[in-house]
């Protein structure tokens, strides 16, 4: 397995236990209602947001592992990368007002650059796969 299928592979895993993560954040903050008092009037649009990127990210990790082990499949994994980048780009907008700013632009800074290195990444194992055949 070359250096670039296991770099996918180790961020397909951390992209699934964000996927988790998220999906789990939601719930919590759905069941207590701690989104509205953080969130305010975007509460419900702030949930179906944390949700989707959960789903996003879960869907991103399995087919960055399926894309790791099995490189012809790794198409799926460059396309949900590029998607995770905009929900977390959409997560970030949203919750800007909430956080004041500050704090949510470098968390989303990092999360952005992480989408972008699992897209490089699978281009990476895409191209290689090319060279291969």
């Amino acid at each position: 397995m070359s250096y670039a299928r296991k770099t996918l592979k180790i961020l397909a895993l951390i992209y699934f236990v964000l996927g988790i993560a998220s999906l789990v954040i939601a719930g919590v903050g759905i069941a207590r209602g701690s989104l509205d008092s953080t969130y305010g009037p975007n509460a419900m649009l702030a949930a179906a947001v944390l949700v989707i990127k959960g789903l996003v990210d879960l869907a991103a990790g399995v087919a960055g592992i399926k894309g790791a082990n099995k490189p012809s499949q790794v198409d799926g994994a460059f396309k949900l990368g590029i998607v995770a980048a905009i929900a977390t780009i959409a997560q970030a907008v949203l919750t800007l007002p909430a956080f004041g700013g500050d704090a949510i632009n470098f968390g989303a800074f990092v999360i952005v650059v992480y989408d972008l290195f699992f897209v490089q990444q699978a281009h990476t194992v895409k191209a290689e796969n090319k060279d291969r055949l």
